[in-house]
């Protein structure tokens, strides 16, 4: 029966390259053998092509089932807390915006903040830069200013300009503060569906859809991923809490948190800087659609350019370049930041940098969060002291 030969290869396929090969390789192996002793094997090809194709299409059952169960029926154990997947999508999961924000009293300022999980960290323990902003705008004589933290963890400014197109109009800002994150804000432009923070899709239905045609873009294959990328990063971090004798526990493992980084430090490499200025030129208009819509509706926009921890931390830096044998003199760690702030003074956008004042600061005190990414108390107290300092100096705030 060579007629199966077609479906074992495709579902071969779906599943990846390494399946696909490995598929090749049993089949070649039964022909060979075909070949080599045909009085033997050649009346038990058909019964061999009818097992392995029935494996096949079992195996392929059993996960489309799956599939279509994740996508149907969102169990518990696939709840974000799970950090598997959920709905994230449009707030229905966090606690930093509810309808109540949509209520603005009378003579209000209202600062709308748009970011990702840098302006949700410690957001709910009243130290995230967005607090310690809306204290300083109180303490400073602007108690008529108050802050709405929009951020959404794990989004881009492709997230951001949706949520303020859909949302905007009913918290009525008079200024938004966009937090473009140098870290992987490059990389998310994209306005892309959240699942949870281990399954994020592009919104186009037939993109999404066309992407199931591979095994790895399926729920099914993400989840069991992320229970198997949580399961190791415990066991990393028991075994380095064991070597070096109960030292402090960071959010990640040394090594996670060490390829974190480094996956991040391309946008740096001055050997990768035209694949970085192809992929800002592709996706920087959409500052421009922030920009149009706030202009529409007079409310200033300001891009506050947050800094990654590579910039600033040179323990860190020094630590990945002897890990992965590289030398300070391959990055420009100021580029990426430079390409943002010069697109925004072009086309007429207020834009604060913080990476000069956090790696002046970041000389003389810790400003990130021990292997976690993001800014602990002092950093975010420094980027809310920042940006109000920016706003009061171009007068943006309006008085009472």
């Amino acid at each position: 029966m060579p007629v199966l030969i077609i479906p074992i290869l495709l579902i071969g396929c779906f599943f990846g390259v390494l399946v696909f090969i490995s598929t090749i390789v049993i089949l070649g192996c039964g022909f060979f053998l075909v070949y080599r002793h045909p009085e033997k094997y050649r009346k038990k090809l058909n019964a061999y092509l009818v097992n392995l194709s029935v494996v096949f299409l079992s195996v392929f059952t059993i996960v489309a089932l799956m599939e279509v169960y994740l996508h149907l029926a969102f169990p518990a154990f696939l709840e974000p807390e799970k950090s598997v997947a959920g709905d994230l999508s449009d707030y229905r999961f966090h606690k930093n915006i509810t309808e109540k924000s949509f209520a603005k009293a009378p003579g209000a300022f209202r600062i709308l903040g748009l970011g990702d999980s840098f302006a949700v960290n410690d957001y709910c323990l009243q130290k995230n830069y967005l607090n310690f902003l809306a204290v300083t705008l109180r303490t400073g004589g602007f108690e008529h200013a108050e802050v709405v933290n929009a951020g959404v963890p794990g989004t881009g400014p492709g997230y951001y300009w949706h949520i303020l197109e859909k949302y905007g109009g009913a918290w009525k800002p008079d200024l938004v503060l966009v937090g473009f994150f140098v870290g992987n804000d490059f990389e998310e432009m994209e306005f892309t569906f959240l699942r949870g923070p281990f399954i994020r899709e592009p919104r186009d239905p037939f993109r999404r859809w066309a992407g199931y045609l591979q095994f790895s873009n399926l729920w099914v294959y993400k989840a069991i991923k992320s229970q198997w990328t949580l399961i190791s990063e415990r066991r990393q971090k028991a075994r380095e809490k064991e070597e070096t004798g109960g030292a402090p526990e960071g959010l990640f493992s040394r090594r996670t948190h060490l390829q974190v980084e480094k996956s991040r430090m391309w946008i740096f490499e001055k050997s990768r800087r035209p694949e970085l200025d192809s992929l800002w030129q592709k996706n920087a208009a959409l500052l421009l659609k922030l920009k149009e819509w706030c202009a529409q509706r007079k409310a200033p926009l300001v891009v506050v350019i947050l800094p990654d921890e590579f910039q600033v931390d040179g323990n860190l830096r020094q630590e990945i370049f002897q890990t992965y044998h590289l030398t300070g003199d391959k990055v420009d760690l100021a580029y990426p930041n430079r390409l943002v702030g010069d697109y925004c003074r072009r086309h007429g956008i207020l834009c604060l940098d913080l990476l000069p004042s956090f790696q002046e600061q970041g000389e003389a005190r810790t400003l990130y969060k021990l292997r976690d990414t993001h800014w602990n108390e002092a950093g975010n107290r420094l980027a809310g002291e920042l940006i109000f300092d920016f706003l009061a100096q171009h007068h943006l705030i309006l008085p009472n």
